[in-house]
């Protein structure tokens, strides 16, 4: 019995060892394959990268690789910080460099009927609204929306408009099919889908459920409201 066990860890020893040098000699092997050449840094596609993730967003999807500088394409990048507000116009597949000529602004990304990519760990949920509620039917995918929510009075609390939840990604905006976004029509229903934290989902849902809500337009440098929620004491005063 006891032999055996040894076999077995003599085995496993064995197959570490064997794994640890055929992963140098494939490491040697790339060094060799690039002997003399001059090398430089760029990045590559690890996993998988839909189209519309933000650059913010590549994180261990891209690795920084040395290749030989005649094999470096046109555009290559070298930071994803030279990403930073911008999102991927298409799917990237691992082992292609990471080039900027595939990344778009947002607006740009949105208005040609792409879909922002749901960030890891975040859920998606549909808002319907009529177009006044949703900046006059401008959105698109990639935007960053601030959810103003009203409820009205009850037994305790008085009516009141509040922001929900600021800086909210839009993943898709579907039009009805009798609004024309370029003619910024006010009447019609639009449906944008939006990225959520589990949290930030009871809340809107809650809105929509129990009360109105307006989404607005931000920025990513968008502050919150001085003030708290507003009511009519807040004018009458």
């Amino acid at each position: 019995m006891t032999t055996r066990i040894i076999a077995v860890v003599l085995a496993a020893v064995l197959a570490v060892v064997g794994a640890v040098l055929l992963i140098s000699y494939v490491r040697g092997a790339d060094e060799r394959a690039f002997d003399g050449a001059k090398l430089t840094e760029v990045l590559v596609v690890q996993d998988e990268i839909p189209a519309g993730t933000a650059g913010a967003e590549l994180g261990t999807t891209v690795d920084v690789r040395s290749v030989p500088v005649a094999y470096v394409a046109d555009g290559a990048i070298t930071d994803v910080a030279d990403l930073d507000g911008l999102v991927a116009a298409v799917s990237l597949e691992p082992g292609e460099q990471v080039l900027a000529s595939r990344f778009v602004k947002p607006a740009d990304f949105g208005a040609n009927g792409g879909t922002a990519a749901v960030p890891k760990g975040m859920q998606e949920i549909s808002v319907s609204l009529d177009v006044q509620r949703v900046v006059g039917g401008s959105l698109v995918a990639g935007d960053l929306v601030g959810v103003f929510g009203s409820l009205p009075t009850d037994n305790v609390e008085p009516a009141r408009t509040q922001l929900v939840e600021s800086k909210v990604l839009v993943t898709s905006v579907v039009h009805d099919s009798s609004i024309d976004p370029a003619t910024a029509q006010t009447s019609g229903v639009i449906l944008v889908n939006l990225a959520v934290t589990a949290d930030q989902a009871q809340r809107i849902v809650y809105q929509l459920e129990f009360g109105q809500v307006y989404l607005s337009k931000q920025s990513k440098d968008v502050t919150a409201p001085a003030s708290g929620a507003v009511t009519r004491g807040v004018f009458a005063g």
